[in-house]
């Protein structure tokens, strides 16, 4: 029988069922803790799989500890918590899900797009403080139907984007790094151009990539600048993507420049605890729906049986 921990403490009845119904023991974390390295270490030693989520840190200081194979499966569709070294070890095997939460995500960033464009948060603050009238709004709402969507990245997410983007025929131009390897995009009418030029002409701006050394910064301050003052800038990724300083630097001078965030706040939440018209922040939520995690501990779990059972282990 294999021995599997749940760092995640709020499984799914279901997930459980399943590692149960496959002979997999499992002992859950029963307090609100991330172990540190060196608790990592110990666990590893002790079971076979271990069930993480992106606060918690797995460095390549664990390989020196492990003799035997191992699964480190995450409930996340990022790795960047994970080091390389891990990933790339030929004792460790990490499954990530890659499906679950992309609806949910989508869902979410239209949420923003629309509360955005439509001054619904403007609007909502304006009645709270007894100025709940039309002519308060510092700009009139914002249809988003036909205007143009710039797409950063072409992944999963985007692909739903896409086709909700479809409702409000919306012109769509994306940057990716491997075109080829989205032409079904294609059908939907998108355009593949540069960074540069997505983000110069793109009325809306959408980035959905996962963090590595190659996107960490992508959008730097001068890429910022080259967006429309008028523009919508959406962020539901990973917070070292953006700049995210300069982009409510520009904010604040362009009070027509709007701004959509679904990140960690830890180092930026001095600067975004201020009111703002025209930004909308929530503390990375997009992807955790009620059924988006049911999806997600389903997806990992059948992940891991799967591993097992295909002799990975």
């Amino acid at each position: 029988m294999k021995k599997a921990y749940s760092i995640i403490s709020n499984l799914s009845k279901e997930a459980i069922n399943l590692l149960e119904k496959n002979n997999i023991k499992l002992t859950i974390n029963d307090a609100d803790y991330i172990p540190n390295t060196e608790e990592l270490i110990d666990l590893l030693k002790e079971y076979d799989v271990l069930i993480i989520g992106v606060k918690t840190i797995v460095t390549k200081d664990i390989l020196e500890h492990i003799s035997s194979p191992k699964i480190i499966a995450t409930l996340s569709i990022g790795l960047d918590h994970i080091d390389i070294e891990v990933r790339k070890s030929d004792l460790v095997h990490v499954i990530n899900i890659k499906d679950a939460n992309t609806i949910s995500v989508a869902e979410h960033i239209f949420s923003l797009i629309l509360g955005l464009n439509k001054r619904v948060y403007e609007s909502n603050n304006l009645v709270l403080q007894q100025k709940g009238h039309k002519k308060n709004l510092h700009e009139r709402p914002e249809d988003i139907s036909n205007k143009k969507l710039g797409l950063i990245g072409a992944g999963n997410i985007t692909k739903e984007v896409v086709k909700i983007a479809k409702v409000f025929n919306m012109q769509m131009s994306c940057y990716t790094r491997n075109p080829n390897n989205h032409k079904d995009l294609l059908e939907y009418g998108v355009v593949f151009k540069s960074l540069d030029e997505t983000l110069k002409e793109s009325d809306i701006i959408n980035v959905s990539i996962p963090l590595n050394d190659e996107t960490k910064y992508l959008i730097t301050k001068d890429k910022i600048e080259l967006m429309k003052p008028t523009a919508t800038f959406i962020n539901t990724s990973r917070v070292d993507i953006v700049d995210t300083k300069s982009l409510i630097e520009k904010a604040d001078k362009y009070n027509t420049f709007y701004v959509g965030l679904d990140i960690d706040l830890d180092e930026h939440k001095d600067l975004l605890s201020q009111y703002r018209d025209n930004v909308i922040i929530t503390p990375h939520t997009a992807g955790v729906s009620k059924q988006a995690i049911e999806r997600m501990d389903l997806e990992l779990v059948n992940n891991i049986v799967n591993c097992l059972n295909g002799g990975r282990l």
